[in-house]
């Protein structure tokens, strides 16, 4: 079952870094997170508070004054602060023509912002230069200054100085992309994209450079240190393939000291491969593979222009093996987005205590090393796909991929093309390339097909042919490929009604139907209700237990979303209740109007005054004549006030125990609670009781 994005809301003083910070991040995580932003200067509190509520995951701060001013507004949610380096050289070469210990502003927003740009200029190498720090309202002695750097903020430097630098607003540091990543759960080889986009700017910048910074001493040691960093092995040569630099990517591929590879041709230092002058002299045999120590490596050359003639080229060695594995992690990444392609849960993962759901896992189990079908049914929440991927995970394909696909999800029109890939040419608006479908991408492993019962009649005649014959052709396509996939099935749907009413083929439905394992709700096993709400709570390591009274609320409700409501519950429960214990007031509404309900059908005979003799009447009497006064005003009123009206009254309630009753009251058709800001009004009914009490 796909995910919902993360949500991030970025909080700034001014609107700008908060845009750039969601670019940074919306280029790498777009297919994972969503992003608001807030400015303190441009917005009201209100609109601070409303995106709060907007399930946001993360909070990200762009300085220090906006982490403290957030955290006062936030402190129960995940804040950090961004911490930021200047990884994109704009205008660097400027600052290599600055003198040695030449006094230079550096100017930011905050006096940690501008400490921070000084630290990443100078661990890029660019020591020379005798920093100045300058920030809003700093007293600063700048008199005798006539050069400042800043980061994107040169509004901020006094006008006195003529001589400005602006090097562009500075990216996110790596480690606090990575502390991103990890507090939203994500995968960590989104760092390489967001890192490969810094790489790309280096070389770029390396071509860029005239030769004479080239040879400059303080630039190679700048750009030097940069490099390094880099998996990729690189050697850089002048016009007559002269090696004038390498990393230590390249030091450690050459297995030489620097004397050995400093000032020699390229093709002398590769002297044990066939051929070398030729390989690296005709540059059009670029890009090309080169085999060293049984490895194969892939060398690219960019040459190096100065004056609009060559001056020199840079060759780059990445290992052919770690290419791969590269793009399949992107291949990985990329399916993510909408299917699953790897299998997360086992057996371990589902809470079994029932005998029902015992003897449903050791069949699960047990099916488990067959490559026969199966099909799962059961209602919407009861853990139909995590009992695919155990099974997957259990059986010998477990090495394989596990490639998921809901059929409720997808749009008809895609669906087979989805399914059986396509040829260049298929349709319009088909990739020149083509695509693999997920059968092909499943080969050797496993495919799940969630909500079959919602597939076309025409896509269940091509799966009948693929489950018979283990082959698939792609649209636009004569050739057969064959495709070893073990196949799982699931719905919550009844398939026998549906081919009564020749919505589903039904020799495909008892192909699919192989082996059944049919998962029951929870309204068939009580016994798991409260255990499994013990473990949830474990998980979330609440420390709280329940009353008698929300037991039975609990174990009562019949459980329309099975294990994902019961999940959602304690997760609801987990944040709302602010005591030990967890009563009925901090279960959410649907299980308590459920329960109240259920005791109504067998106090018929008792008459609604006799129902609310356990609640306060005064209470009940002075909300009813509230929503009344306020209804002959054609007003509504909030909970906020009407909590404020019957504290002056003597009537002290918290707003938890407010809500819950005026919940209550509307389950008796006394009032009608609106949503979000809409308030409560008393009904026709409400106005006759009033009048009665």
């Amino acid at each position: 079952m796909k995910d919902l994005k993360k949500k991030i809301l970025i909080v700034s003083v001014k609107e700008k870094p908060a845009l750039f910070l969601k670019k940074i991040l919306l280029d790498v995580l777009f297919n994972e997170i969503v992003i608001d932003i807030f400015s303190f200067k441009e917005n009201e509190i209100e609109e601070l508070n409303f995106l709060l509520n907007q399930k946001t995951h993360l909070i990200l701060a762009s300085g220090d004054i906006s982490f403290k001013k957030v955290q006062h507004y936030a402190s129960n949610f995940k804040i950090i602060k961004a911490s930021r380096d200047v990884s994109e050289p704009e205008f660097f070469d400027r600052l290599f023509l600055i003198p040695e210990k030449k006094n230079v502003l550096v100017v930011n927003e905050t006096k940690s912002g501008t400490l921070e740009t000084i630290d990443s200029l100078k661990n890029l190498g660019l020591n020379h230069i005798n920093y100045i720090p300058y920030w809003l309202n700093c007293n600063t002695d700048y008199s005798e200054i006539d050069t400042a750097v800043s980061p994107g903020m040169l509004n901020l430097c006094p006008t006195e100085i003529t001589n400005k630098i602006d090097i562009g607003m500075r990216k996110l540091s790596v480690p606090c992309f990575v502390k991103i990543l990890k507090l939203l759960n994500l995968n960590i080889n989104y760092l390489e994209p967001y890192v490969n986009r810094q790489k790309e700017i280096l070389i770029k910048t390396y071509k860029k450079l005239s030769n004479e910074f080239i040879r400059a001493e303080k630039l190679k040691n700048s750009l030097k240190s940069i490099i390094n960093g880099l998996e990729e092995a690189i050697i850089s040569v002048d016009n007559e393939y002269i090696i004038t630099d390498f990393n230590f990517s390249a030091e450690k591929l050459l297995k030489c000291n620097t004397k050995e590879i400093l000032n020699n041709k390229i093709y002398e230092v590769f002297n044990e491969i066939e051929n070398a002058k030729e390989f690296f002299v005709k540059k059009e045999k670029l890009n090309n593979i080169l085999i060293l120590d049984n490895k194969q490596f892939y060398v690219n050359y960019l040459p190096i222009y100065a004056n609009k003639k060559i001056s020199g080229g840079i060759y780059t060695f990445k290992e052919v093996k770690e290419i791969q594995k590269k793009e399949e992690n992107v291949r990985r990444i990329l399916y993510k987005g909408t299917y699953e392609y790897e299998a997360k849960y086992t057996f371990n993962n589902i809470f079994i205590n029932s005998t029902k759901m015992k003897s449903l896992r050791d069949n699960a189990i047990s099916l488990s090393n067959s490559d026969s079908t199966i099909l799962i049914t059961g209602e919407s929440g009861t853990g139909k796909e995590l009992f695919a991927q155990s099974i997957h995970n259990m059986s010998n394909r477990k090495d394989g991929p596990f490639v998921g696909v809901n059929f409720a999800a997808i749009n008809d029109n895609l669906i087979e093309s989805e399914l059986f890939g396509y040829e260049e040419g298929a349709f319009t608006g088909a990739k020149k390339s083509g695509k693999k479908g997920l059968f092909e991408l499943a080969h050797n492993g496993t495919i799940f097909l969630d909500e079959i019962g919602d597939s076309s009649l025409w896509v269940q005649s091509r799966l009948l042919r693929v489950l018979e014959e283990k082959e698939i052709m792609r649209l636009g396509d004569t050739k057969i490929i064959p495709v070893n996939v073990r196949v799982i099935v699931a719905t919550n749907k009844d398939l026998k009604s549906l081919i009564e009413e020749s919505k589903f083929r039904e020799d495909l439905y008892y192909r699919l139907n192989v082996f059944k394992l049919r998962i029951p709700p929870l309204r068939e096993r009580r016994e798991d209700i409260l255990p499994s709400v013990k473990y949830f709570m474990d998980i979330y390591n609440i420390k709280k237990t329940l009353t008698k009274e929300a037991q039975n609320y609990i174990y009562n409700y019949n459980w329309p979303g099975n294990i994902r409501e019961l999940k959602n519950m304690v997760e609801y429960f987990s944040i709302k209740s602010k005591h030990t214990k967890i009563d009925i007031d901090d279960l959410p509404y649907d299980i308590m109007s459920n329960y109240e309900l259920k005791k109504s059908n067998f106090e018929s005979d008792i008459t609604l005054n006799e129902k609310l003799q356990s609640y306060n009447q005064d209470l009940i009497k002075y909300i009813l004549e509230i929503t009344y006064s306020n209804k002959n005003n054609h007003s509504t009123i909030g909970r906020k006030r009407m909590k404020s009206i019957l504290n002056k009254k003597g009537l002290k309630i918290t707003d938890s125990k407010l809500r819950t009753l005026l919940k209550h009251l509307e389950s008796y058709n006394l009032v009608d609670v609106g949503i979000t800001k809409q308030g409560t009004i008393i009904t026709d009914k409400g106005e006759f009781f009033l009048k009665n009490i």
